[in-house]
């Protein structure tokens, strides 16, 4: 009884543990958007005088508010692309069991191991080549294609678990292939297709590789890169309560996603455990 009360003791420490680890970092943050350039006391100690001139200032500018548009288009266009594409071909993969299925699987598995920083300067290039950089749709393009390998794989072993007599059942009562997949079996997949569609938007509103290599042109920048240029400078001249306060702003829509959308993240993984 007692080493058990002792091991939920340190389970409880660890949590509140990692708890702080993860705070700390958005209270100096928090701390620091609400001081003026001038304040040089300890980013420690919640300032006194809370300045809200730099919240005013930051959404006064507009620049977060077409990063926050650019931002959406990117993930509604990527994860619709991403979700259709994984879901139909994973679909034809399982079902069709040949060889060619099965060294499309692999691949799609191998894929998944390279870090897509390795592929940055063959990516421009190609890019460049199809007249796609510096353009929101060729970023939808080419972020739904590096997500669509992970997410082929997930569905693969979901569809995997569905019995292939209900495909048939549903032909002989004259469904075609494409009626039975979104008839019969996609909304079978609903945990996890909620689950895939929570990891690649937040994975496509986080992105900062590909959109600072692709994006030259201030209105097509993603939130993500109006909070870089805030941090590198303000008009010439460097603004570190202001670039936090932008950055506060940036990470609010992530944050609400993740309150209101955690308990889909959790009974999603949860029946797919169970499918």
């Amino acid at each position: 009884m007692q080493h058990r009360k002792l091991s939920r003791l340190i389970c409880y420490v660890l949590g509140l543990l990692i708890i702080v680890i993860n705070i700390f970092p958005l209270y100096v943050l928090l701390n620091l958007s609400l001081r003026s350039i001038q304040d040089l006391g300890s980013k420690l100690v919640f300032p006194e005088v809370l300045n809200w001139d730099n919240y005013k200032s930051v959404l006064s500018a507009g620049d977060v508010f077409v990063g926050f548009r650019n931002s959406l288009v990117m993930v509604i266009g990527t994860v619709f692309i991403e979700i259709m594409v994984s879901s139909l071909g994973a679909y034809g993969v399982v079902r069709a069991r040949n060889r060619m299925a099965e060294a499309i699987r692999i691949i799609s598995m191998g894929v998944m191991m390279i870090p897509p920083i390795s592929l940055i300067v063959g990516t421009y290039s190609l890019m460049v080549k199809v007249h796609l950089n510096d353009t929101l749709s060729g970023l939808i393009l080419l972020t739904a294609t590096l997500g669509i390998p992970a997410c082929l794989f997930m569905y693969c072993a979901f569809i995997t678990t569905i019995p292939k007599e209900l495909d048939e059942a549903a032909m002989i009562d004259g469904a075609g292939m494409v009626k039975t997949f979104f008839r019969i079996v996609f909304p079978q997949l609903k945990a996890i297709t909620i689950t895939r569609v929570i990891i690649s938007a937040i994975g496509c509103w986080n992105n900062y590789l590909y959109p600072m290599y692709l994006l030259q042109s201030k209105d097509k920048y993603s939130i993500i890169l109006v909070i870089k240029s805030a941090f590198n400078a303000y008009d010439g001249v460097g603004n570190l309560p202001r670039a936090c306060a932008t950055c506060i702003i940036g990470i609010i829509p992530v944050i609400i996603m993740y309150i209101f959308l955690q308990r889909y993240i959790i009974s999603g993984q949860i029946d797919s455990a169970v499918k």
